[in-house]
């Protein structure tokens, strides 16, 4: 409503804190069968300018898959996030806002998913595309819950072509 209007928590560009990234992953292989699991957080580390933290975020993925024939390849995955709320509450955000706009409200940011993917891949022998590798993985949430109004995830598709140098 105004030139210098400060935004709610989504609109936001950034966290304001030095975050933590731990993961580890675990990889498995037998002949043409692998699999793994792996798990990921994103550890926020105290108060941005703004007297909040943005919630701690989680992910833990596993997955099986097997290349087949002619350099075709399919895996199934699971893939589990959640995220905490918002901790403090924004100092440059007016009172009434939250009352007035759900996403300025720092209690309706967490929530969790469980999505389950399948993927397809192709790794051509040889020719001119000999060492890339084309793949796709659709995938759709099993569960999804959310603690206030925030985008949900109806499904995903993801597109990739690799080429190591």
């Amino acid at each position: 409503m105004g030139a210098d209007q400060h935004l709610p928590y989504p609109m936001q560009t950034g966290s304001g804190t030095y975050d933590i990234l731990p993961g580890i992953t675990w990889l498995g292989t037998a002949a043409d069968l692998s699999w793994g699991a792996q798990a990921l957080a994103t550890i926020r580390l105290g108060e941005n300018d703004n007297d909040y933290t943005l919630g701690d975020r989680y992910r833990l993925t596993a997955w099986v898959s097997r290349q087949g024939m002619s350099g075709w390849g399919a895996s199934l995955r699971l893939d589990a996030q959640w995220w905490d709320d918002i901790e403090g509450r924004d100092s440059e955000l007016a009172p009434m806002m939250a009352m007035m706009v759900p996403t300025a409200d720092p209690d309706l940011r967490g929530g969790e998913r469980l999505d389950l993917l399948l993927g397809l891949s192709f790794s051509p022998a040889d020719g001119a595309f000999k060492g890339h590798r084309l793949a796709a993985e659709w995938g759709c949430p099993l569960h999804q819950d959310l603690n206030g109004p925030q985008l949900e995830t109806d499904w995903s598709l993801t597109l990739g072509w690799q080429y190591p140098l």
